[in-house]
């Protein structure tokens, strides 16, 4: 059974899905960006509620609104006039940008593009939570994980996603694991073992072909985080610089086949 919808079948249609991804985007921003704030502060991030940083107020509906409520307050709280930090209206802007180039270039609503949104949103929470606290809650990776469980059983090449998924996910963690116990062993400090949990978590989606650009950037972008964490003096963030590397693996693809 063909579950796929090709985008552009009808023009009107294909812009107007595209349009609804940004704004799913950048309400799913906000959603995940209030869980990952309430998860490093070990709050309930299922029934607590929204609430200023500063005062302590509980937000309404209509503070919540994703890039609306901030730029109608001014970037201010209705209640006590505190400057509200940009970083969430520009993380809304950026998943619903990504959410919106995602559909644009797979140019098909399938079981792919449906597990490549969900995963861009869950990234963005962990790579926030990991950067503030320095660790990738094992909540994020559990939820990824049923992603790609419940995504493999509506894929048609099911059995070759399945096991070049799973083969490339134990080279990397492998890979990754022994480079972490050794920079541990020479820097004789204790190291996390996330970063490697998360690449095989990710990686599984991915494939040979996908997981050696993933890496690739992964890799680099990995340097230069680290070097951010060690001059600002703060523990060393690497789920930032691995999501943005499963990122634009899915998306190099999807830009090789508009190209070709």
């Amino acid at each position: 059974m063909d579950l796929s919808y090709p985008l552009f079948q009808i023009p009107f249609v294909g812009y107007y899905l595209i349009f609804l991804a940004f704004l799913f985007g950048a309400v799913f921003a906000s959603f995940i960006t209030c869980t990952a704030w309430r998860v490093v502060r070990h709050e309930d991030w299922m029934l607590g509620h929204s609430h200023c940083d500063t005062c302590g107020h509980e937000l309404s509906t209509a503070d919540l609104f994703p890039i609306v409520s901030y730029i109608a307050l001014k970037g201010k709280c209705r209640y006590c006039g505190s400057k509200v930090p940009p970083r969430d209206l520009i993380f809304e802007i950026i998943l619903g940008v990504l959410f919106a180039a995602t559909l644009w270039l797979h140019g098909v609503v399938d079981a792919a593009v449906i597990a490549a949104l969900a995963l861009e949103m869950l990234l963005l929470g962990l790579s926030l939570a990991d950067w503030d606290s320095g660790v990738i809650p094992d909540g994020f990776l559990a939820a990824i994980l049923v992603v790609w469980i419940l995504s493999a059983a509506f894929r048609p090449d099911v059995q070759r996603f399945a096991f070049e998924g799973i083969i490339a996910s134990l080279a990397a963690g492998i890979l990754i694991a022994l480079g972490t116990a050794i920079t541990g062993k020479i820097m004789k400090t204790k190291v996390s073992y996330g970063p490697a949990k998360l690449a095989m978590c990710l990686l599984i989606f991915l494939g040979f072909k996908g997981s050696v650009i993933a890496m690739g950037v992964a890799v680099v972008l990995g340097i230069v985080f680290a070097l951010v964490c060690i001059a600002k003096k703060r523990k060393i963030s690497l789920a930032p610089a691995i999501s943005i590397g499963f990122v634009a693996a899915f998306l190099v693809k999807d830009i090789l086949s508009v190209i070709a």
